[in-house]
Parts: structure tokens; sequence; C-alpha cells
């Protein structure tokens, strides 16, 4: 009876395993275009599993559990990866590559907002999706499913002001340094609680910032926007790596150390920038 019911758990666990895994269609650059065009909500990511790209790195699990999570009943979840992460394929006429991670949502077919780079967490996600669904369709978007007339053209692209580009670095900047205060816990998890507290005091310090820098992406949803963006995160990224090995000692090659992940928590509990 004891053998049986392992069995029968093991069993449960794996068809639970399996529902997970069927949240999310995997499609291939040939298939984007067909599935785009059934009705309602689709959200599908555009990543990549090229560890080079550093903000691809978990995006899909993180897409994967808001796929479970979610209990909207017209929308679905979908998935485009290609293996180099800065050689998007050709992805049918209603996608384009940009930076990845990305996620975009559809509706009817048509392309309504984009809903962040790599996603913070799955609630995040989904409270970004739901924003979307409340927003009016984007300029130059034709939602409807009839051949009405023609809707204007998109409008210009504005480039970024030096205030958001601002909060948008300090977007990325937020991210790393959650990489590094994770990699910090895992190096002495005693100190854990200590350094998830300063990321939290930072975090509260610049909250005004990154709610920006979040709202100014829901509302930038071009391509010229995206290769932006995808310029202003990867100069951030050099930036703050030249940062580390500077003030933290930190650099690809070597992980942080004790004295890093304490001159890393005192920045924090500084608040800086």
């Amino acid at each position: 009876m004891k053998l049986l019911n392992i069995a029968v758990a093991t069993g449960a666990a794996l068809a639970c395993s399996m529902a997970y895994a069927a949240k999310v269609t995997e499609l291939t650059p040939e298939q984007v275009d067909a599935f785009l065009s059934r009705p309602g909500y689709v959200v599908v990511q555009l990543t990549s599993p090229d560890r080079r790209c550093k903000y691809c790195i978990g995006a899909d699990k993180t897409f994967d559990q808001a796929a479970a999570e979610s209990t909207a009943p017209d929308t679905v979840f979908a998935r485009v990866q290609w293996p180099v992460w800065y050689k998007a394929p050709k992805l049918g006429t209603r996608l384009d590559g940009g930076g990845v991670p990305v996620q975009i949502v559809f509706k009817d077919g048509k392309e309504q907002r984009r809903a962040g780079g790599r996603p913070e967490s799955a609630s995040a996600l989904l409270a970004n999706i739901d924003k979307i669904r409340q927003l009016p369709p984007a300029p130059g978007k034709d939602v409807t499913q009839d051949s009405g007339p023609e809707q204007p053209a998109p409008a210009p692209h504005t480039p970024l002001t030096a205030a958001q580009q601002d909060v948008l670095r300090l977007y990325t900047r937020k991210d790393l340094l959650k990489e590094l205060v994770a990699a910090c816990a895992k190096l002495a998890p005693p100190q854990a609680p200590a350094y998830e507290r300063a990321l939290q005091t930072w975090t509260v310090a610049h909250a005004a910032a990154l709610n920006e820098a979040a709202m100014l992406k829901l509302s930038r949803s071009s391509r010229e926007d995206a290769s932006e963006e995808t310029a202003l995160t990867q100069r951030e990224m050099r930036d703050v790596e030249a940062w580390m090995a500077k003030d933290l000692d930190i650099t690809r090659s070597k992980g942080p150390g004790a004295d890093s992940c304490r001159a890393l928590s005192a920045y924090l509990e500084a608040g800086k920038r």
C-alpha cells in the first residue's frame, strides 16, 4: 500500500508538472503569424536560452509561472526563442525581434502593448498584462476584426529625454543589484535576511523613479522604442559592471566575496543611485 501511495503521489506530481509546462505554447518562427491570429488575448515572450544574454536567464521560468497563475479565461501564453540571442530570426509579419527578453500582448491578432523586458516576478508580469488590458489601443494599432477604414499611422518615435533615460537605467540597475544580493545570500546564508533588507531599503528609496520607469516601459511599444531601450540597457550594464569591478572587486570571472558583499550592503543601505 505504501508503494502504491508513493506511485500515486509521484504520478500526481508528474501530472502537475506536465500541466504547468502545457500553459506556455512553444512556437517556431514559422508558426507565429497563425498563432497570433486567434481571437482573444495572446501574450508572447521572445527570449533565448543563450547564457550570454544575462537578462534572458530565468525569464522563461518566470513567464511559465505567470502563465500557470493566470486566471484570465481569454488569455493564452506562447514563447518564441532562438539559440544566439542577438541573431533574431524572421518572426513573420506581426513581430520584430528588438531586445530580448520581451513580452508582447496581442488582442484579436493585433499588438496592444509590450509588457516589459525581463519579468521581475510572475505577479509583476501579470499586473503589467492586466494594466495593458485596461488601456485604450496603442496609437496606430487597428484592433478591429473587420476590414474597416485604415487607421492613422503610428505617432512618430520620440527619443527618450535625459530624465527618462535616468529612470530606465535605474530600473536596469535594480535588476543587477537583485542578482548581486542573491549571489551574496548564497555565499553567506545567515546574512541573507540582512542583504534582502538592504535591497528593500534601496528599492523604497527609489520607488517613485522605479514606478515611473515601469509605466514608461508600458507606454513605449514601437520598434524604435525597443531598440533605444536595448541600447540604454546595454550601456547601463557596462557601467554597472565597471562600478562592480572598481568598488566591489567583482568581475565576470570573479564572484562576490565577503568584503564585496559588505560593501554592497553598505551601498544599498545608503540608498545611493
